[in-house]
């Protein structure tokens, strides 16, 4: 999100700081149908075998165990109490989880729900809701969230509380069972085309939709507790979408747009540092200014060191495959308080990972039930 006060030029300077030696590291895990047997995913015959559970188990526990993230959010969990213990027998004491996955019948389950597992105490929790004033604003007279996101408060040695938001939004999937739509009077390609035509584009409202509240719940909060916050999960889209607005949306702020007297009376310096602290940051764009500006600092202080020496980021990995095509899913954000650009600044941003191996070269021994996203992780230091 970028806001862009009419006829002010803002020349704010980079800060630097020394590396400091606390870290904390966050990853983001979409599990892909996290279910222990004898129960099912979708379809009766969705059952994981004795062996492929296994399998699936130690290759969650293999990643979490070599790269050793302090708090992790997960999605597609079906089965939050096998996944709790899992993650205690990892060193992981507090676990968050609120939503049920829902039983369509018998041992068949659908809507999977979010779960969030930290290192570190776990001192409030609560799955987001829509603000219903908000929805009749918009024209809705209710809404829900396909899939609740959950916030857990993780109290974090030394940098304090931080709001840990874990989401899964919807899928471009049709939204529209057959049911849900009257007899067009079309068959075979006609109607299957068409149906699909209104079913994606439920899909889409709805998931620019949970963006849009959900953001507007996370800002609200950050003004009343004025905590900073994460943003993790699989956002089922590109950050960049139109649908995706609310977390990187350019606004053009002009003064008669502002009521608020005391806001209005700022210098536009004042207001443009007070408009800053909501805006919402891609952990990974911040990882590759960070990275740049520290190359630059090199090049200027050190004659030995060339460009060639400077490893900056690559372009950036993709989370997920639709046959060969690649596209990121999954993103890790963060408040105003991981960008060192900003005076109330409070870390920074190290290190940003895409685990894509078993995605470009899987071995089949090893990650035949593993999942068909790329685990993301960030890695932030103290200021």
């Amino acid at each position: 999100m970028m806001f862009v006060i009419m006829e002010l030029k803002n020349s704010t300077n980079l800060l630097s700081s020394p590396a400091a030696l606390i870290q904390y590291s966050v990853a983001s895990i979409n599990l892909f149908n996290f279910i222990a047997p004898p129960n099912a995913y979708y379809d009766f015959e969705n059952i994981y075998s004795t062996e492929q559970w296994r399998k699936k188990c130690a290759w969650i526990s293999d990643f979490i165990q070599q790269n050793q993230p302090d708090i992790i959010g997960f999605q597609e969990v079906f089965s939050p109490d096998a996944l709790k213990a899992l993650c205690q027998q990892l060193g992981y004491d507090y676990f968050a989880v609120l939503d049920e996955p829902e039983v369509q019948s018998d041992y068949v389950y659908r809507h999977p729900v979010v779960a969030l597992a930290s290192r570190y105490p776990i001192t409030e929790m609560a799955n987001v809701e829509a603000d219903q004033a908000a929805c009749q604003a918009l024209g809705l007279s209710q809404f829900n969230f396909s899939r609740l996101p959950l916030r857990a408060t993780v109290e974090l040695p030394q940098f304090g509380p931080c709001d840990c938001y874990v989401i899964h939004l919807k899928s471009k999937r049709s939204g529209f069972d057959k049911d849900d739509l009257a007899d067009s009077g079309a068959s075979g390609a006609a109607d299957f085309i068409s149906r699909q035509v209104l079913g994606r584009w439920a899909s889409s409202i709805q998931r620019g939709n949970e963006a849009t509240f959900l953001c507007h719940q996370m800002l609200i909060r950050k003004h009343q507790k004025h905590t900073p916050f994460v943003l993790m999960g699989d956002f089922n889209d590109k950050l960049h979408s139109d649908l995706l607005a609310a977390f990187h949306q350019n606004l053009r702020v002009y003064r008669n747009d502002i009521d608020d007297k005391k806001l209005a009376g700022l210098s536009e310096q004042q207001l443009l540092a007070e408009l800053n602290q909501f805006r919402i940051y891609d952990s990974y764009e911040l990882f590759k200014a960070t990275t740049k500006s520290n190359a630059s600092l090199a090049l200027d202080e050190f004659e030995s060191v060339k460009d060639t020496d400077i490893q900056l980021p690559i372009s950036r990995p993709a989370t997920h495959y639709y046959g060969s095509e690649g596209s990121v899913l999954d993103y890790i954000l963060v408040s105003s308080e991981f960008d060192p650009k900003q005076l109330k600044n409070l870390a920074h941003i190290e290190q940003y990972q895409t685990f894509d191996r078993h995605l470009v070269r899987p071995d089949y021994e090893r990650d035949s039930d593993s999942t068909d996203h790329a685990p993301v992780m960030m890695t932030f230091s103290l200021r």
